[in-house]
């Protein structure tokens, strides 16, 4: 007669907890990578979030600044520029084609260089249509307008641009 074995309940299980382990083991793996992914890109999301804002403050500097030059030059109250002033003072007549001499470096805000554009528009309502937003008594008194187009210009960042109008009240009137 055969000795019983010592062990009888080994031959019985047969791997299937090892089974059962290895596909808890797969399914966590899976939920693990899926949390990695979306973790990752959660951070992509906020540095490029960072990176527009950060975009948005050096231009709103850089239409500051622009702003800042055409007040401490009076003259463009009472004058209109021409090309040559586009190329030496950055203040450019209508029209100008932008890829011309007129775009001045502005501020560099964390790592984020700018340049704006300051543009003439002319004068009274015969430059701009206000399509009734302006009352007529207020376009007659109107003075020289300027427009100001400033841009972020860093490789590789948000690019932003934002506009704004300058409008002067004519001292003559």
């Amino acid at each position: 007669m055969k000795a019983p074995s010592a062990r009888p309940y080994v031959a019985k299980q047969q791997g299937m907890s090892l089974l059962v382990v290895l596909l808890l083991l797969v399914v966590m793996s899976v939920l693990g990578a899926a949390v990695l992914r979306s973790s990752a890109l959660q951070e992509r999301m906020s540095a490029n979030l960072r990176d527009r804002s950060l975009a948005t403050q050096a231009v709103e500097a850089a239409l500051d600044e622009a702003r800042a030059a055409l007040a401490a030059a009076p003259k463009w109250r009472t004058s209109v520029p021409t090309a040559a002033d586009c190329t030496n003072d950055g203040i450019c007549p209508s029209y100008t084609a932008e890829g011309s001499a007129g775009w001045r470096n502005g501020p560099t805000l964390g790592g984020v260089s700018t340049q704006y554009w300051i543009e003439y528009l002319g004068e009274n309502s015969t430059a701009m249509e206000t399509n009734g937003v302006i009352p007529g008594s207020e376009t007659t008194n109107r003075g020289p307008m300027f427009r100001i187009t400033a841009r972020s210009n860093s490789v590789g960042r948000a690019l932003v641009i934002l506009q704004t109008d300058v409008i002067y009240r004519n001292p003559k009137l």
